[in-house]
Parts: structure tokens; sequence; C-alpha cells
């Protein structure tokens, strides 16, 4: 059995234009830092919007993995988390908790039947697979808090403590380190000027981030071993 998810190995895969930017960023703050210091900021800005981009991204994919996984393995659903049938359909009953018409809720619950009724059942394995952007839609900004709200929808309430058991006394400042980069990423994307580390700044934010998506890619991996099947 793989170690790692293709998650994580996509992930890494994608770090090489953060790296390339990094790189490259820290190869003119060595010649000529003073001249050079708007287009350092540029790259470095760049490669931490893209760090961001990134782990979203790998968080997005594992749980892709793992709804593939449970139709493939045909797990029965009546060991699913109901949190995970909710946000299979989230979309469409947020549509009908915000809607007063009686007779529009009824359309809709018309489209509900038509198009996920097949989903809702406690016996047997789904029947196709589930709809991954759907089930992601709504998770962003991958700070701490919001990855372990987003295996909750998995049923996985212990991440947090998992996380820390891992990793002792460096699972604080992994989180904090991951809370800074979407908070940096956020105030670039709002147009701060001074939104910005230094290529060695960059270097250490890098290294954290991929500790924070190594040690989740093994306590997810392996609380859904113990519960359902493997996903590595």
């Amino acid at each position: 059995m793989p170690r790692y998810t293709s998650s994580y190995s996509s992930f890494l895969s994608r770090l090489d234009e953060v790296n390339v930017l990094r790189r490259s960023a820290a190869k003119k703050e060595r010649t000529n830092a003073i001249q050079q210091r708007a287009e350092i900021d540029a790259l470095c800005r760049g490669a931490i919007v893209l760090l961001s981009s990134h782990v979203e991204a790998y968080i997005k994919e594992l749980g892709e993995i793992a709804l593939q996984a449970f139709f493939d393995r045909a797990i029965q659903r009546n060991t699913l988390s109901l949190r995970t049938f909710y946000h299979i359909s989230k979309d469409i009953i947020d549509e009908v908790k915000d809607t007063s018409d009686h007779g529009k809720i009824a359309e809709k619950m018309f489209r509900f039947i038509d198009s996920d009724a097949h989903y809702w059942s406690k016996s047997g394995p789904f029947q196709s697979p589930v709809p991954s952007a759907r089930f992601n839609k709504g998770f962003s900004n991958p700070k701490f808090d919001k990855v372990s709200a987003y295996f909750n929808r998995f049923g996985y309430d212990k991440y947090r403590a998992d996380f820390y058991s891992a990793l002792r006394s460096k699972a604080q400042p992994t989180q904090n380190m991951l809370d800074h980069l979407v908070d940096i990423r956020n105030s670039i994307a709002h147009g701060d000027p001074s939104a910005t580390k230094t290529p060695g700044d960059l270097r250490d934010m890098v290294d954290t981030v991929s500790q924070f998506c190594r040690v989740t890619d093994q306590v997810f991996g392996s609380w859904c071993r113990r519960n359902f099947c493997a996903i590595r």
C-alpha cells in the first residue's frame, strides 16, 4: 500500500511552480535586492497565491478520492455519516430552506427527487459516484478550522485531535502558518500592496505547509481505512 494518496503526490508536483517563483525571487534578492524589490515582491506574492490554491485543491482532491473509493469499494451507506448525505445535496436542500413559496418548494423537491433521490438510502452501496463538485461546494480559503469542518462532512470529527497527536509540539505552529498563509493570500486578493514575504520566509512557509498536507494525508487516510476502506 502506498504511504500517501495520489492527492498528496499531485500536491508535491504542483509545488514545483511555487518553488520556481521562490528561487527566482531569491536569485534577484542575492544580486540586487534594492533595485529589484518590486519584482521580488511580485514573485513572492504570486507564489503565496499559488501555494494557498494548491492547499485548497489538495483538500478537495483528498475528499474526491474518498468519495470515489466509497463507490468503487461498494461501501454500505448505513455506515456513512448523515452529514455526508446532506453535503451531497446541500445545494438543493439550502434552496428549499430559503424558499417560502409552497409551489416553488414543491418544484425544488421534484428536482431533488429526479436528481438525487437515488443517493438517499441507508441500504446498499451508492449506485453511481457522488458528484464531488457539488459535495465540495463552499469549501475555500483553507484555514485549519475550515479544513476540519470539511472533514466533518465525512463524519470525521476527530481530525484536530489526530493532527495534534501526530505532530505534537509542531502542531500549533503548523496550524498558525497555514492560517497565516491564507490571511496573506486574502490580503493580496484584496489589493494590499504590503502583503508579501521574503524568499526566505516563503521557503519556511512551503516547508511547513507541506508538513501540514503530509500529516493530514496520514491521519485522514488512516481514519478512512479504519472506518471504510483504504484510499491510498
